[in-house]
């Protein structure tokens, strides 16, 4: 039966294939068109088709060609790309975790999902990382962007952070907004998320309104922050991420 096989190599780039009328998709065939380095992971069904996850090695067949996962974003249908953010997760978990950081043995796989201790026999799951993504606004025009170090392009995003130990999600986006901005923020309103798979996080996205305080700026972790007018936007992220989802949203209320 034909099956969808979402490959990656050592870079964590994923095989896609070149169709002959011009666009890309995962390779789609009865039979495995690479050699295959690792176990095989199952997916859910893929437009009612089997769906597996592979670590390849070894070059590729000319109809192929590797690409990043964000890249390939603008290149595959979206349910494709949604299920290779599945499959890389799954693919980096089974590759990286080895050993037990309980008693120091090999691990080896267990379900398509977990791994267990040759050892002790700990069972582990594969991690997911939450972290929340808020846009603030002040009153019906402004919002508040902020250009982090680590982003790509420079573009201006929302306000990001992981969830802490002991804390709840709401008090995750009061205390991020606060600690990069000196902000204090109110009526935070959940929007909703987004698996992201730069290694395996999951998005909450939220609004907040502004309460009070000027803002200063974090320079461990931003190079600037301030208000923008939503009739004077800056560049900001691409269709792909939770940032541009909320911004979008806003952004759509004035209409």
């Amino acid at each position: 039966m034909k099956t969808y096989w979402f490959a990656f190599n050592e870079k964590s780039e994923i095989v896609v294939e070149k169709k002959a009328e011009g666009g890309y998709r995962i390779p789609f065939a009865e039979t495995v068109p690479f050699a295959i380095k690792s176990e095989t992971i199952t997916l859910p069904e893929l437009n009612g088709c089997p769906a597996k996850a592979v670590s390849i090695d070894g070059e590729l067949p000319s109809t192929l060609e590797f690409s990043g996962l964000r890249d390939s974003y603008a290149k595959l249908p979206f349910d494709e790309y949604y299920a290779a953010g599945k499959a890389a997760e799954l693919i980096n978990f089974h590759t990286n975790i080895r050993f037990c950081s309980h008693c120091g043995k090999e691990m080896e796989k267990k379900t398509d999902i977990s791994r267990v201790c040759t050892g002790c026999g700990r069972e582990i799951w594969a991690p997911v990382q939450p972290a929340i993504i808020v846009l603030v606004s002040r009153g019906k025009d402004e919002v508040l962007l902020a250009r982090a170090k680590n982003f790509r392009r420079p573009y201006y995003g929302l306000i990001a952070g992981f969830v802490e130990t002991g804390e709840s999600i709401e008090e995750t986006v009061r205390r991020e907004v606060m600690e990069e901005t000196g902000l204090k923020i109110k009526n935070i309103r959940y929007y909703k998320s987004q698996p992201w798979p730069y290694p395996n996080n999951l998005m909450l996205g939220f609004f907040a309104e502004y309460e009070s305080g000027e803002i200063k700026v974090q320079e461990e972790e931003l190079l600037d922050c301030r208000w923008f007018n939503r009739h004077a936007m800056p560049e900001i992220p691409g269709k792909l991420s939770m940032a541009r989802m909320l911004l979008d949203e806003w952004l759509s209320w004035e209409k």
